[in-house]
C-alpha cells in the first residue's frame, strides 16, 4: 500500500475527497520519477561501461528496433538507441578527426541526432557479415558528402570548444498549415480519377 492509499468513509467531505486524490497523484509522479531515475542510471552505466571497453563501435543492441525512428521510439528503446548512438558517435569523431565539425552538443540538436543515426545506421550495414564488398567504400562516400552537411550545421548552431548555444527559428510555420495542406491536397484529389475509373473495362493495369 502507497504512502497515500487510504480507505476514506462513504461520508466523506469533498475536501477529505480532493486530498487523498491530490495524494494519489503525488504517489504516481514519485514513482515516474523513480523508474526515470533507474532508467537514467542505467543508460549512464550502459555509456560508461562502453567507453571502458575501448576499440571499435557495438552493434545494435539486441531488442533494439531497426532501423532507429526516434519518433516512434519508447522510453526503453530509446535508451538503448541512445547508448548506442553516442558510443557511435564517440568512436566517429575519433576515427576520422572531426571534433571540428561536430559539435561537442550534437546530442541537444535534433537535426544533428538524425544525421549521425543515419551515419550509424548505414555504417552498421556496411560493414555487416552479409554486406557487399564495395558497401565500406559507398558508405564512406556518402560519409564526405554528410560532412559538408555537418559542417552547415555546425556553422548554423554555432556552438563552438563545447560550449552550447540555444538559439530560436526567427521563422515558423502558421499553427493552421496543415488544414491548409490538408484543402490543397482535398482540392488536387477530386481532379483526379478514381481507381475504378482509371483502368479501362476489360483492360489489366499495367
Amino acid at each position: 500500500m502507497s504512502t497515500f492509499d487510504f480507505d476514506l468513509p462513504p461520508d466523506a467531505s469533498p475536501d477529505m475527497v480532493a486530498i487523498a486524490e491530490l495524494g494519489a497523484g503525488l504517489q504516481q509522479l514519485t514513482d515516474a520519477v523513480d523508474v526515470l531515475h533507474q532508467q537514467h542510471l542505467e543508460l549512464r552505466a550502459a555509456v560508461t561501461t562502453r567507453a571502458a571497453a575501448g576499440g571499435g563501435p557495438r552493434k545494435a543492441p539486441a531488442g533494439m528496433p531497426w532501423p532507429v525512428r526516434w519518433r516512434d521510439l519508447d522510453r526503453d528503446n530509446a535508451a538503448q538507441a541512445w547508448a548506442w548512438l553516442i558510443d557511435w558517435v564517440g568512436w566517429l569523431v575519433d576515427r576520422y578527426e572531426i571534433a571540428e565539425e561536430i559539435p561537442a552538443c550534437w546530442h541537444r540538436h535534433g537535426p544533428l541526432v538524425e544525421e549521425l543515426t543515419a551515419l550509424a545506421a548505414g555504417w552498421h550495414t556496411a560493414y555487416d557479415d552479409q554486406a557487399r564488398g564495395d558497401e565500406p567504400l559507398i558508405w564512406h562516400e556518402r560519409l564526405a558528402r554528410a560532412r559538408d552537411r555537418l559542417r552547415g550545421w555546425d556553422d548554423f548552431t554555432r556552438c563552438r570548444n563545447g560550449q552550447h548555444t540555444g538559439h530560436t527559428l526567427d521563422l515558423r510555420w502558421p499553427d493552421a498549415w496543415t488544414d491548409a495542406a490538408t484543402e490543397s491536397a482535398n482540392a488536387d484529389l477530386v481532379t483526379r480519377p478514381t481507381t475504378a475509373s482509371a483502368t479501362p473495362a476489360g483492360e489489366e493495369a499495367p
